[in-house]
């Protein structure tokens, strides 16, 4: 008995850190698109604590489906561009955290600069997630005008994965 309670405190502990990983890695690549778009980051930084808060207890909860960074116009609202990270569970217990943070580097840089603009960060949630303080509902504004690229994954731990699009 004692050995599976060792095994499933494992693999607790795994699926844990594995959360607070992917939503710090969530919040880093949205801070290396802000900052190649020449957009002040200043404003994701004092906002952080909360985008933190949501992602870890979502992610923990298994609820998050995907996190967006929405680029838009501040006067007319339009959409200029957005980076769509895509979340996917798995059941593995091989211990891993890997963010193939030059991809996310080589994308964001063709992308353009956006000074200027407003960005935002949303989220896409599961049936009977919680709210967060400091989160609110919304939508996302039209990308029917812009383009959909595939970026490929991006993060990559033993209970989460991302995939990234970007539109512009």
């Amino acid at each position: 008995m004692a050995v599976a309670g060792v095994h499933v405190r494992t693999s607790i502990n795994v699926v844990a850190r594995a959360n607070v990983y992917s939503a710090n890695e969530i919040v880093r690549i949205f801070y290396e698109v802000v900052s190649d778009l020449g957009m002040n980051v200043t404003e994701l930084a004092e906002i952080q604590p909360i985008i933190e808060k949501g992602l870890r207890a979502w992610l923990a909860m298994r609820k998050l489906k995907a996190a967006y960074l929405e680029v838009f116009d501040p006067v007319t609202h339009v959409v200029r561009c957005r980076t769509d990270l895509n979340i996917v569970y798995t059941s593995e217990t091989n211990e891993r955290y890997r963010t193939d943070i030059d991809r996310v580097k080589t994308e964001t840089k063709s992308l353009g600069r956006y000074p200027g603009c407003k960005y935002r960060v949303v989220v896409s949630l599961a049936d009977g997630a919680p709210d967060v303080e400091g989160w609110d509902t919304t939508t996302l504004g039209s990308v029917d005008h812009l383009t959909q690229r595939d970026v490929g994954d991006v993060i990559d731990t033993a209970a989460v994965q991302s995939r990234m699009f970007t539109w512009s």
